[in-house]
């Protein structure tokens, strides 16, 4: 089968088209996608963009149902939507973004492995890591930073290229194997990665053990997941007891950071600062001095190009300027 490449100038890469009626419709490359959006709880802007769409995702109720969670099917509307449906194992679908190299597929999940209401948080993360943290650690030394439920490895990519040694951690071996790949095609030396399967609450208990620290840790929960040996996350129920750990390996000694994004509904930016400051007052007040605290709090908000905006969850990092 002829591989299908997907090569363009930056600015080019990707654009939010519209959002509306539970859709999202968006531009990846040269194709055109129409995909399922629960948030996206309001009525579409402009009904000729839509028609332009090359794949579309379904949502199969039947077996959503029987999982309580979303799955579905692609169906073609074009050509080219045909050819990125027709065997995603051969089809080299890569798009960049900031310098930053993505393989995408057409997972049964409606998600294609790029997340672009994080690009600016990855943005974050690349100048923490390359300007911000040089000038405090001793000249050659690299800041460590920790990703938490990794994904597809943009945040991990976004700090190595920034010359972090990252630490990247997810429950799930295939995308785990994918993150990697991104990596490899974004020209990422693998010595600058340690990629590891685990679970994300056990993993982070070995390294308190251990007694390792981070510069940074970044972690992006899911709402409710599964551990690599079937451990069951409930982000309402765990995330204050992990955040309570992701800062006992933060070495305050130097500048440090944690990012936290959350697409929980219900955890609003307020409640997650709230967490934060929670957790400092209770168990790091004497750590460190608060006064040299920083939290920037914000929606993460894609624009279309109808006008239309949409919220895809919240934002919070927590800065402590050892100086």
């Amino acid at each position: 089968m002829k591989t299908v490449k997907f090569f363009m100038r930056l600015k080019e890469q990707y654009e939010s088209l519209d959002f509306g009626e539970n859709r999202r419709l968006e531009r990846f490359g040269e194709i055109i996608l129409d995909r399922y959006c629960p948030t996206a709880n309001f009525p579409k802007k402009s009904s000729l963009l839509w028609r332009q769409a090359d794949a579309i995702f379904v949502i199969d109720q039947k077996i959503s149902q029987n999982l309580a969670a979303e799955r579905g099917f692609w169906l073609p509307k074009t050509n080219l939507g045909q050819k990125f449906l027709a065997d995603s194992s051969e089809t080299n679908w890569k798009i960049t973004l900031n310098n930053l190299s993505f393989e995408l597929r057409n997972t049964p999940f409606g998600h294609i492995g790029l997340f672009p209401e994080q690009i600016e948080n990855w943005n974050v993360i690349q100048n923490l890591c390359r300007n911000t943290f040089q000038s405090f650690l001793p000249q050659q030394l690299s800041p460590k930073v920790l990703n938490l439920f990794g994904y597809t490895g943009g945040s991990t990519m976004a700090a190595a290229t920034g010359n972090a040694e990252v630490v990247h951690v997810d429950s799930a071996k295939n995308i785990v194997a994918w993150a990697r790949k991104n990596a490899e095609i974004s020209q990422i030396s693998q010595t600058s990665v340690r990629w590891i399967v685990e679970d994300i609450q056990k993993f982070v208990c070995r390294e308190l053990k251990r007694e390792n620290k981070y510069q940074g840790v970044i972690l992006d929960p899911p709402s409710y997941g599964h551990g690599a040996h079937g451990e069951i996350w409930r982000l309402s129920k765990h995330l204050p007891e992990l955040l309570t750990n992701c800062f006992s390996l933060l070495d305050f000694e130097r500048t440090c950071f944690i990012l936290l994004t959350c697409h929980t509904p219900g955890f609003s930016s307020q409640k997650i600062l709230e967490l934060f400051q929670n957790i400092i007052q209770k168990f790091f007040a004497t750590q460190f001095s608060v006064q040299k605290t920083t939290f920037t709090a914000k929606t993460m908000t894609l624009h279309a190009k109808s006008g239309a905006s949409l919220s895809l969850g919240e934002s919070v990092l927590f800065f402590y300027n050892a100086r």
